[in-house]
């Protein structure tokens, strides 16, 4: 096996351009392997850095910091709970020049020129007209998938069906215990959630977003990388919903209904982010 080409590279590589603004989202395993000669604990970071670099500091950068899993009456810390999206995240949470944006289900590492405007959004919903995936639209970014299946890294869609306030979904409200060591307090937080018996699946879509120039993909050194640019899947989507009824997003089926009955009906065990530990090293934003 050659030696892969350095993490610097990778940017260029994928034909990224200064000035871009990317959401990043990564399963850094097989590039840690790869690259371990680096020190597989310093790939999550050497890769931040070398997004940061190419594409400088008019770029803005996110990283998928969810902790989607939390369930009504849990504990959430924005600048200590661990988020449950891989080692990317925890390291971007960490880093000097990221911040983490303030909704506790879905929040995102953010650093770079727009910093300040993704941390002025407080909206209670995670996919509102008022929160980050709206900024994300308005500012053109590209997701850019390392590693991951379209469906667990294209999580925009969702911004999409909150806004076509489409059927298959209603809202869930949260009581989230929320804030750090000797100042929290419960807040309440919204998601337009799925309702029994409904799954999202994308391999319907990712057809359409290719024919329309908003997919790309391709593999760098073994890995398989996906581009999206949400401004031109932005309308493919929309589209999608109104005049095919969501069926490239979503399907359903009475085996899901019955596992999603099941589960009101079991006793609710904490959730993983629940039960994570504190960002030790993270201090006050």
């Amino acid at each position: 096996m050659s030696a892969p080409l350095p993490l610097s590279d990778w940017p260029s590589r994928l034909g990224l351009q200064r000035g871009q603004n990317v959401l990043l989202a990564v399963d850094v395993t097989r590039l840690a392997w790869r690259h371990r000669r680096s020190g597989a604990a310093h790939v999550p970071g050497l890769l931040l850095d070398a997004f940061r670099t190419a594409l400088g500091p008019e770029a803005t950068i996110l990283v998928p910091a969810f902790n989607h899993d939390l369930r009504d009456g849990e504990r959430y810390d924005p600048d200590r709970t661990e988020p449950i999206t891989g080692a990317l995240a925890l390291v971007a949470c960490r880093h000097d020049g990221f911040r983490r944006t303030h909704h506790p289900l879905h929040s995102f590492a953010v650093a770079g020129a727009a910093q300040d405007r993704f941390m002025a959004l407080d909206d209670p919903s995670s996919f509102s007209a008022g929160s980050p995936f709206a900024l994300m639209k308005a500012m053109s970014f590209t997701v850019v998938a390392i590693d991951l299946d379209f469906d667990h890294a294209f999580s925009y869609f969702h911004h999409v069906e909150e806004l076509e306030q489409v059927p298959y979904r209603r809202w869930r409200e949260y009581s989230i215990d929320y804030g750090g060591l000797g100042d929290h307090r419960p807040r309440s937080f919204r998601l337009f959630a799925k309702r029994w018996g409904y799954a999202n699946r994308l391999r319907d879509l990712r057809p359409l977003l290719e024919e329309a120039g908003a997919f790309r993909s391709m593999e760098l050194d073994g890995s398989p990388v996906i581009t999206v640019d949400i401004m031109k899947a932005h309308p493919i989507i929309v589209h999608d919903i109104r005049e095919n009824k969501a069926r490239s997003l979503v399907h359903f089926t009475w085996r899901n209904w019955l596992r999603d009955a099941m589960r009101t009906v079991l006793p609710e065990k904490p959730s993983r982010s629940a039960n994570q530990p504190l960002l030790v090293d993270a201090g006050p934003r």
